[in-house]
Parts: structure tokens; sequence; C-alpha cells
């Protein structure tokens, strides 16, 4: 395992995704991520103008860099997000964000799992993904929402942990979001 930040992250985590063969897998679980996501559309979602923020939001779908950079990718991509009740307004807005750009554009499944429905889980604190059940980042944030490094778990690297919740995650599995 080896920890990066900054350059040395994004470029690791480009590696990463550039050997993806089959299947991404991604767990979230903070409940804001402004610090990544503070745009207009959020911007408006917050300020209680949804109409401007879907509008928004569909626009910047169209040049998402995201859906640019899965979009020729023929690997499965599942997303689940662990949520609190009641739903941040951060929450909200993402949902409608995984309506308009990661499902239809991405192609992604975005589970939303309930936090009380996997409390005995030992779900890290930051999110992680898994390539092929092979490779694992883990994500570190700051209060905001901003990743500032990340662990790269390789190969050689025991990811067992990572594997089992995965496994546990999708058999906690109640509806996806459409």
């Amino acid at each position: 395992m080896k920890t990066l930040d900054g350059e040395g992250a994004d470029k690791q985590f480009e590696n990463f995704w550039n050997d993806l063969k089959e299947e991404w897998f991604k767990v979230e679980v903070l409940q804001d991520y402004s610090g990544e996501d503070l745009g207009d559309s959020l911007t408006a979602w917050v300020k209680g103008d949804r109409e401007q923020s879907i509008s928004i939001l569909r626009k910047e779908a169209e040049s998402s860099e995201w859906a640019k950079m899965t979009e020729s990718m023929f690997v499965k991509k599942v997303r689940f997000h662990i949520v609190n009740e009641p739903l941040t307004p951060y929450i909200l807005w993402e949902i409608e964000h995984y309506k308009l750009v990661n499902i239809p554009l991405v192609g992604e499944e975005v589970y939303l799992v309930k936090s009380v429905d996997v409390k005995n889980l030992d779900i890290p604190d930051g999110d992680f993904m898994i390539f092929d059940n092979k490779k694992v980042v883990r994500n570190y944030y700051t209060p905001e929402g901003k990743m500032y490094k990340a662990d790269f778990y390789y190969e050689s690297d025991d990811i067992s942990k990572f594997l089992g919740l995965r496994k546990a995650l999708l058999n906690s599995v109640k509806e996806k979001v459409k």
C-alpha cells in the first residue's frame, strides 16, 4: 500500500483507471462533498432554486468530464452511497446528478444505502474504490469534503477487507437509483 497526495494521487488513479477491464466499484460515505463539487448547480440547489440547479446540471451533463472519461469504457460501474437520514441538501442534489449524468451517460448502477442498515459493517471514513477486484483506492477528505490524499492498494496487497465490504453491500441492496 502506498499513500499519495496531489498530482501523485491523480496520476496513480489514472493508471488504475486505465488498467480497468471488468468492474469499478465505489463506496461513498460523506454526506457533503461540497469541497469537490461546489459549482453553480450545487450553489443554486443549496439556495433553494432547484429548477435553476437542474437546468445547470443538464447543461453541464453535455460536457461532463466524468462522462467523457467513461463513455467508451465497457466495464461495469457500481456506486454505493451510504446516506444518513434526513438526507442533506448535498445528497438530494447528488441524486439529481446521478439521474442526469452517472446513470444515463456513464452507465453506472447507483445505490443509496441507509447508514443504519449497514451500521454493523466497518466501512472506512473516506470513500473507497475497487478496480477489477484486484486493486483499491481509499480516499481521505477534509471536513469540507475536499479529497487530500489516497491510499493505493496494489495486487500484491491484502484487499480482503474491501472485498468483504463489497460483498456485504451488494447483499444489502434494496433498490437502485433510477
